[in-house]
């Protein structure tokens, strides 16, 4: 058998060994015990101040006039005259409607006249019986005409007045019903009137908030016609019982109205506060972090370290929440990035980017009330 001889002499395969060898030893650290540290991690930061939050109810409901009434004649008769525009905003007492009269005022002359020859005939009998010259019976009787005599020159009065047909409250009138000439009686629709200087709103809560509510609670009131705009209103009455049919408790509130923006019959969406805590420690909501042992935050502590710290929880609002222990005021918090720190993790604060709409701090900061 023909022996198979190396390409390469024996002596160059040991210095190729012996040169990397040296190369691995010179590339080694020359303290193998060293060990490298993560940099720190990116996140924003907020420092943890006292604000205010509220607990607020998003309910709807519906506006209604202050008062409301279809205007009718309390007799029968004959239109004359309309003595307004539509759409007029009147006082109390306005003259609406002028009916024929011509009969009422004649009753009302005759009525005058008998009163003053029974006037006349009483301040003659008490002369008589102040002299003595007359009976007590014929001066009772003087006496009694005279006061029947005035009983019907206010009867005759009011059956003029009411010819005159007013405005109940100061409001705004609609359409009217009828024109001059229109023959009516009491079941005939005139006009309507509107008390819309401001507006009673109604809504119901649910039974399981029914402990919270009280007289005098503020809300904001919302309308379709002026989405971006909010309307004050206060809770003026809370219903003594629950309807039975749906377990929900009526309330009423006022809503001022003196640009008459609001109209009667709006739909509208109401934020109801509930209760209002001054001085909470708030936080953002992206800054509370959840595991099996339940809500937490990371507290940045001294050399920028994480610290993992357990917390309770309060009030919430869109965005943020309200820390009731664990954390302090003036304490720093992880504001958003929560999900890339761990326990003892050095943190740094995010570099933003040029035109950012967020700020220093604005990540978390709790909205203005």
């Amino acid at each position: 058998m023909e022996e198979v001889k190396d390409d390469m002499p024996r002596p160059r395969i040991l210095v190729a060994l012996a040169s990397l060898f040296l190369l691995a030893a010179c590339s080694r650290p020359a303290d193998s015990s060293a060990v490298h540290k993560p940099p720190p991690v990116s996140v924003e930061m907020v420092t943890v101040k006292p604000g205010t939050i509220l607990d607020v109810l998003d309910l709807v409901g519906q506006l209604e006039a202050d008062e409301s009434v279809v205007v009718r004649s309390e007799t029968e008769g004959i239109i004359e005259s309309v003595e307004f525009q539509e759409g007029d905003h009147v006082d109390k007492g306005a003259l609406l409607f002028r009916l024929r009269d011509d009969e009422q005022a004649a009753r009302l002359r005759e009525a005058e006249a008998q009163l003053a020859l029974a006037a006349d005939d009483f301040e003659r009998a008490s002369t008589l019986a102040r002299q003595g010259s007359m009976s007590p019976a014929e001066f009772d009787s003087a006496k009694s005409k005279n006061e029947v005599a005035k009983a019907r020159r206010d009867l005759a009065k009011v059956e003029l007045d009411r010819t005159r047909i007013r405005a109940p409250f100061d409001g705004v009138l609609g359409a009217r019903k009828v024109s001059p000439g229109v023959r009516i009686d009491s079941d005939v629709d005139l006009v309507r009137i509107d008390s819309i200087d401001r507006l009673r709103l109604l809504f119901t809560v649910p039974e399981i908030v029914v402990r919270a509510v009280r007289n005098d609670m503020p809300l904001e009131v919302k309308v379709s016609p002026w989405p971006e705009e909010s309307f004050p209103g206060q809770v003026y009455f809370v219903a003594p019982s629950l309807d039975t049919s749906n377990r929900r408790l009526l309330l009423k509130a006022w809503v001022p109205n003196p640009d008459h923006k609001l109209r009667p019959g709006l739909f509208a969406t109401i934020r109801l506060e509930v209760s209002r805590h001054e001085n909470a420690l708030v936080v953002p909501e992206a800054a509370v972090a959840y595991d099996a042992n339940g809500p937490f935050v990371w507290r940045i502590g001294a050399g920028d370290v994480a610290e993992r710290v357990p917390v309770e929880l309060g009030l919430r609002q869109p965005g943020k929440v309200e820390v009731t222990s664990g954390i302090a005021a003036g304490d720093r918090i992880v504001s958003a990035g929560t999900h890339k720190v761990s326990a003892g993790a050095q943190v740094q604060k995010a570099t933003l980017v040029p035109g950012s709409k967020v700020a220093e701090g604005e990540a978390g900061r709790p909205a203005a009330e």
